[in-house]
């Protein structure tokens, strides 16, 4: 089991925060950034190890992803990341192209030149590390494209719900990514986003983005992406 130390947009790093919470994101990001896999288990004590964290804070942290849908207890008390099927998939991608489509769109005037600068260069980083299949890497800085324009919509519910989402699917995307072979195939849709963000043209970011994550239900249905 993989547990990344790279960081990701919008997680600080911060003594303050209570050990219990610092668990529980570290745990997310493990979803998302597809560090685990479709149906793997998770047992406590070697990802309180992993953790270098003692019991208690690890099982708070999955008993709260059980309940968000992320993992599923099994009758024997047993932790693992849920099998999705192709059905349940696409319904999570539907109610991803919605929340995420408005969080382009509301994003686009809060987004600094910087910022935008940044989502070039993850776009550049992204097709290097698929050219050199560096999968985790380039689900990291997939990972940190989207959720650097969503934190800009500044809507704190509609971030935490498409991180839920992100839970759920994240384990698929990243088998998926590695299974699909990518290599030398740009994303039109990432390079799209950002010109609309640069145009300040919200409608067309929303669009954009609508159709990058519509590409996955495409993909899910032709077992093929664009």
């Amino acid at each position: 089991m993989q547990v990344s130390s790279i960081d990701l947009a919008g997680v600080q790093r911060d003594s303050n925060i209570p050990l219990r919470d610092q668990i529980l994101r570290r745990c997310q990001l493990m979803l998302m950034s597809g560090q685990v896999e479709p149906g793997q288990k998770l047992p406590l004590r070697p990802l309180a190890k992993k953790l270098d964290t003692s019991l208690m804070p690890v099982r708070d942290a999955l008993n709260r992803l059980v309940a968000d849908g992320a993992l599923e207890l099994s009758s024997n008390r047993t932790i693992r990341v849920p099998v999705l099927t192709n059905q349940q998939m696409v319904e999570i991608c539907e109610i991803r192209t919605l929340l995420e489509g408005m969080a382009a769109e509301r994003a686009t005037p809060n987004l600094s030149s910087d910022s935008i600068d940044r989502l070039e260069r993850y776009i550049v980083d992204m097709h290097i590390m698929l050219n050199g299949d560096d999968y985790d890497n380039y689900i990291l800085k997939h990972y940190n494209f989207h959720f650097t324009i969503y934190a800009a919509a500044n809507q704190p519910r509609l971030l935490n719900m498409i991180e839920i989402l992100w839970l759920q699917i994240g384990p698929w995307f990243r088998q998926k990514t590695e299974q699909a072979n990518l290599s030398g195939t740009p994303n039109i849709y990432h390079e799209e986003v950002v010109r609309a963000l640069r145009a300040r043209d919200a409608t067309a970011a929303r669009i954009n983005l609508e159709n990058d994550v519509k590409s996955i239900v495409r993909y899910i249905e032709q077992g093929a992406w664009d």
